[in-house]
């Protein structure tokens, strides 16, 4: 049998395109809506309360009942959950040492450090004090960020001494370090066997990941093969992963720092699916579904990884872009690309939900998105000037209006709709 643990934030898992008749022998471990296929699975176990300690508990369960030969995750949440039920049942895949490594960032960096790669100084911190204490060693800039947390939740960027009192008192389970200058990217990888099958560097747009944070959008655009930071990148990646503690079976995103002249700097890495919109930018690359293919290497079955690292070589170029939720409801979003780039901007797609009222605001990710696409083009300044066309174009048309409660709150003060 095969466990396949679907978070909430996993989006179009298609298990029947991806397994085909061994979706017979699965068994879904869910936190939200069923993907594709599920109603041909053996069963499934909806948790209302999706986590690591109630995922490693259901499985235990079911473990009981059926034989369990592998166990396939896909979301950081669950990466931990996931090592935990093979080391208790003597599967195969990544162990709960590997999976730390790849989920605690002052574990990884310990990892790195210890190898030689290049990194910056960092201390675990646990209140507001450490951190002052970290700045007058150091000086400023600096990055806290918690140990464990995923969609950029809780970093914070403290660029001169005033910013230390903006900070909580109590920081559980952070990380202080020196900020790293230079462009931020990102490596997507893929390791079957022990062996590298292929990873694709691609760059930020301005802000990134932190993007959100500025209510403006954001997204990345892959690198050509001839881009002097390609090669780099590709090695410093597999570097990280030699220095990690092993696992045969990786899907991998990696994120650097990368500045002309200079080694690329780790900032951070995971063994899971990246983020939305990620993963359809690596699918038009790819010319597959990369959520496809990793359940069919976590599961054990057959997967043309030589074909897969063929088409990853052949440097097709695209982007992607999304647009963050604001405070409020969506009042007016586009049904289709415009016209003038229908050619190109591929993959539109919705995100989850309406209205973001000031709780859920506050508690966005990184991947949280309205509206996301990918652009396509022959070739890597096209790339650039359709990726920055697309997103003037889609996002003036999309209007954002105060949430209904705030609207309400608003008339009812200024006497508005009053009887």
């Amino acid at each position: 049998m095969i466990l396949i643990l679907v978070s909430p934030r996993q989006r179009r898992l298609d298990l029947r395109a991806a397994l085909g008749e061994d979706l017979g022998r699965t068994l879904l471990i869910t936190g939200g809506p069923l993907p594709t296929g599920a109603e041909d699975a053996v069963l499934t176990v909806p948790l209302e309360e999706y986590g690591t300690e109630a995922i490693v508990a259901a499985g235990l369960r079911l473990a009981e009942r059926y034989p369990i030969e592998r166990v396939v995750s896909y979301a950081e949440s669950d990466v931990i959950a996931a090592a935990r039920l093979r080391e208790q049942l003597s599967l195969v895949g990544q162990s709960p040492a590997s999976a730390a490594a790849y989920r605690d960032k002052a574990l990884m960096r310990r990892h790195t450090a210890a190898a030689g790669l290049p990194g910056p100084r960092s201390w675990c911190v646990e209140k507001a004090s450490q951190v002052r204490a970290f700045v007058h060693a150091h000086g400023v800039p600096v990055v806290v960020k918690p140990r464990r947390a995923s969609g950029s939740v809780g970093v914070r960027v403290l660029d001169d001494h005033s910013a230390l009192g903006e900070l909580p008192e109590n920081l559980p389970d952070h990380v202080v370090e020196e900020f790293v200058p230079g462009t931020v990217v990102h490596v997507d990888g893929l390791m079957v066997g022990g062996e590298p099958v292929f990873a694709l560097p691609a760059v930020y747009t301005e802000l990134g990941c932190l993007a959100h944070l500025a209510d403006q959008g954001g997204g990345s655009s892959l690198l050509p093969p001839e881009h002097p930071w390609y090669t780099p990148l590709v090695e410093e990646l597999w570097n990280v992963v030699r220095a990690l503690p092993p696992a045969d079976d990786l899907l991998l995103h990696a994120e650097f720092f990368v500045s002309e002249g200079r080694t690329p700097v780790l900032c951070e890495i995971a063994s899971r699916m990246p983020g939305h919109p990620i993963p359809p930018m690596l699918d038009r690359a790819l010319d597959t579904s990369l959520q496809q293919v990793w359940t069919r290497v976590a599961a054990g079955l057959e997967c043309d990884t030589e074909a897969l690292g063929k088409r990853a070589a052949e440097g097709r170029l695209v982007a992607n872009y999304g647009l963050p939720p604001r405070l409020g409801a969506l009042a007016a979003l586009p049904e289709a690309p415009p016209p003038e780039c229908a050619p190109w901007v591929r993959d539109l797609e919705f995100g989850d939900g309406q209205v973001w009222d000031a709780d859920r605001y506050a508690r966005r990710k990184s991947g949280d998105f309205v509206l996301t696409w990918t652009v396509t083009a022959p070739d890597a300044d096209t790339l650039q000037e359709r990726l920055t066309r697309s997103a003037e174009l889609l996002e003036a048309q999309v209007r954002w209006e105060p949430p209904p409660r705030d609207r309400g709150h608003e008339e009812a003060v200024m006497g508005v709709g009053a009887g």
